[in-house]
C-alpha cells in the first residue's frame, strides 16, 4: 500500500514538473534556426515547396528556416535520418508518397512514417496526367487498354524511380485492368520525360505542369488525371474515376512532419504558422503556378491521411508482392 503511495506521488510530481518545461519549451520556439530537409536534389518538386514552406514559416514565426537536400533512395536517407533526429522541432521532413509506401515494402529501411514521425501539415498535392507517345495508336484510356489487351509485352511506362508516383500510379493502371504493362524506373522524373518524347518508353503518368505543356506542343497525347475530381489546369481531361477506374486515383503529396516524439504545443505552433503561410497570396500563387494546389490538412487532418494510406497500400502490396523489391 505504502510502496503504491510512493509511486504515486512520485509520478504526480513528474507531470506536475514536467507540464511547465514543455510549456515553456513550446513557448520560446523557436529561439534557434529550424531546417527542414528534402529527400531529393534542389530544382524537383518537393525542394521547390519545402522552400516556399520555409520562406513563410520563417515570415511568421520570425525565426530563420533553410532547406537542406539530402538526396538518395528516393527520398529514403532524408526520412530516415530525421526520424532520428531530435525530437525538438527544429528538424523537419518534407515527405512524398514514398515516404508512406517504401517502408511498408522494405521493413529495414530505418523509418515508418505513420509510426516515426509526428504530422504537421500538408503543403501541396497534385495530380499526374497520363501522357503517351504520338506513335502509340491510341486517342483514349479505353484505346490504350484495348490495345495493351490485344498486344502484350508491348507497351511500357517509366517512372521517376520504384515506389514514387509514377510508378504507382501505372501498377495500380496495369493492376485494374489486368493488362501486362512493363515499369521501367528511371532516376528521376527528367530522363523518363526525355524517353518519353524520344519514343523509347510508351508512356508515363507525368507531373501536370510538364505533361500539360508537352501535349499542348503535340509532344504526346494526354489521355487522363489521377485527381478524384477534374482538376482546374485541365478540365478537358476526363478522371481515372469517371473512365470507370477510382482505384487508379493517386496525388502526389508534400507534407511536412517532424520526429514522434516532437512536444504536442511545438507541433502545434508549426502547424498553425504553415496554415497561416499557405493563406499568403503570393505563395498560393507559386503553387498553383507549379501544377498543384496549397494544402488544407492540419496536423491531425494530415495523420488522418498519412495512417488512410498506410491501409491501401498495405493492402495492395499484400496483393501485389514484389511490386516494390524487399532489397
Amino acid at each position: 500500500m505504502r510502496h503504491s503511495l510512493i509511486k504515486t506521488i512520485i509520478l504526480a510530481c513528474a507531470i506536475t514538473l514536467g507540464a511547465p518545461v514543455t510549456t515553456a519549451a513550446a513557448s520560446s520556439y523557436p529561439d534557434k534556426p529550424i531546417k527542414i530537409i528534402v529527400g531529393f536534389v534542389p530544382g524537383g518538386p518537393t525542394d521547390l515547396y519545402a522552400r516556399i514552406a520555409a520562406r513563410g514559416l520563417a515570415e511568421i514565426l520570425g525565426q530563420q528556416v533553410v532547406v537542406e537536400n539530402r538526396a538518395g533512395a528516393s527520398g529514403g536517407i532524408a526520412a530516415a535520418s530525421v526520424a532520428k533526429a531530435e525530437p525538438d522541432g527544429y528538424t523537419l521532413l518534407v515527405n512524398v508518397v514514398s515516404d508512406i509506401i517504401t517502408p511498408l515494402a522494405k521493413k529495414n529501411v530505418g523509418y515508418n512514417l505513420e509510426k516515426d514521425f509526428s504530422p504537421i501539415g500538408l503543403i501541396a498535392d497534385a495530380p499526374n496526367v497520363l501522357v503517351v507517345n504520338p506513335s502509340v495508336p491510341v486517342n483514349s484510356l479505353k484505346e490504350l487498354i484495348d490495345y495493351a489487351r490485344q498486344h502484350p509485352h508491348t507497351l511500357n511506362y517509366g517512372s521517376a524511380g520504384t515506389g514514387t508516383v509514377s510508378h504507382l500510379a501505372g501498377a495500380l493502371l496495369a493492376s485494374a485492368t489486368n493488362t501486362d504493362i512493363t515499369h521501367v524506373p528511371y532516376k528521376g522524373t527528367n530522363g523518363a520525360q526525355m524517353d518519353l518524347l524520344a519514343g523509347r518508353i510508351s508512356m508515363m503518368f507525368d507531373n501536370m505542369t510538364n505533361g500539360l505543356a508537352n501535349a499542348k506542343a503535340g509532344k504526346v497525347k494526354a489521355l487522363a488525371v489521377t485527381s478524384p475530381e477534374r482538376w482546374p489546369d485541365a478540365k478537358d481531361l476526363p478522371t481515372m474515376t469517371e473512365l470507370g477506374f477510382p482505384g487508379v486515383t493517386i496525388m502526389s503529396v508534400f507534407g511536412l512532419v517532424a520526429p514522434a516524439a516532437t512536444p504536442k504545443p511545438v507541433v502545434e505552433k508549426l502547424s498553425n504558422a504553415l496554415a497561416e503561410a499557405l493563406q499568403n497570396k503570393e505563395y498560393r500563387n507559386n503553387i498553383i503556378q507549379s501544377g498543384a494546389q496549397p494544402g488544407s490538412m492540419n496536423a491531425k487532418e494530415y495523420g488522418e491521411y498519412i495512417a488512410q494510406e498506410s491501409r491501401r497500400w498495405e493492402k495492395f502490396l499484400e496483393q501485389h508482392p514484389g511490386i516494390i523489391p524487399a532489397e
